[in-house]
């Protein structure tokens, strides 16, 4: 995994952080609601575990994030995201065409602190994710449905300008995991396991009046351990992740 070297990249962000204003406090301000839609272009990569049916496509993901935080920084929000690859997945290791699709829904509260030029929103809640495997000439397909608690930090760093205009870089991490089921087509069997799910957000924004644009490395990952066995079958673990460059767009206000 990238891990390691996205942990470097987020460590800067947060030294920064202390140097401009070591002591963040409770934000004093009029309530903030955000409104926005991103896109990303980029690649996805299944590996399956004890298999050779490993491989990687070209895909695309859709964004979209609402977030509403009081005076206090206290609130919440919802943000759901849609990938679909390329539907060569598959044919390079010489198994049968296969689409991959993944949508999740992030419902979660929202406690914000801000400093002179630093605010860093903590997320807690409830994620849904939908991961498909499609083969394209016949239809046939998996599905592994997981929910369970996902958490994210935030920070954002301002650089330049002040409220009405203002540049900033942020980073954001989450991590999570939830209990996942399984439905395998022409398999009358419900096979469960266990996924573990995190993300990383590497990027600048620019803020003109209420409207907002931003570009970043948006990285998503999940991984599946085998299922339990039903029937002496189990559903073989898998590796997934979509790395792309992210295009957003939105209103603060």
């Amino acid at each position: 995994m990238r891990l390691p070297l996205l942990a470097a990249l987020l460590a800067p962000t947060f030294l920064a952080a202390q140097g401009r204003d070591p002591a963040p406090q409770t934000r004093d301000r009029s309530p903030d609601i955000y409104v926005g839609m991103g896109f990303s272009g980029g690649e996805f990569e299944h590996e399956t575990s004890g298999s050779n049916l490993d491989d990687d496509a070209e895909a695309i993901l859709f964004r979209f994030k609402f977030e509403g935080t009081t005076s206090g920084g206290v609130g919440g929000g919802v943000r759901f995201e849609h990938m679909a690859s390329d539907d060569d997945l598959f044919r390079d290791a010489g198994f049968a065409d296969t689409e991959a699709r993944m949508f999740s829904s992030y419902a979660h509260f929202t406690y914000e602190v801000e400093g002179r030029r630093f605010r860093m929103p903590f997320r807690a809640g409830l994620m849904f994710n939908y991961y498909s495997l499609e083969e394209v000439v016949t239809d046939d397909d998996i599905v592994y449905s997981t929910l369970g608690p996902y958490f994210e930090l935030a920070p954002e760093i301002t650089l330049a300008g002040r409220r009405q205009v203002r540049w900033s870089i942020y980073s954001e991490f989450g991590v999570g995991g939830g209990f996942t089921g399984i439905h395998v087509d022409g398999d009358d069997d419900d096979y469960y396991s266990a996924t573990v799910m995190w993300g990383v957000e590497l990027g600048t924004r620019l803020k003109l009046g209420p409207f907002e644009m931003g570009f970043a490395y948006l990285g998503r990952w999940q991984w599946m351990d085998e299922s339990e066995p039903e029937n002496g079958q189990i559903v073989l673990g898998y590796d997934a992740d979509f790395q792309g460059f992210l295009f957003s767009v939105g209103s603060r206000f």
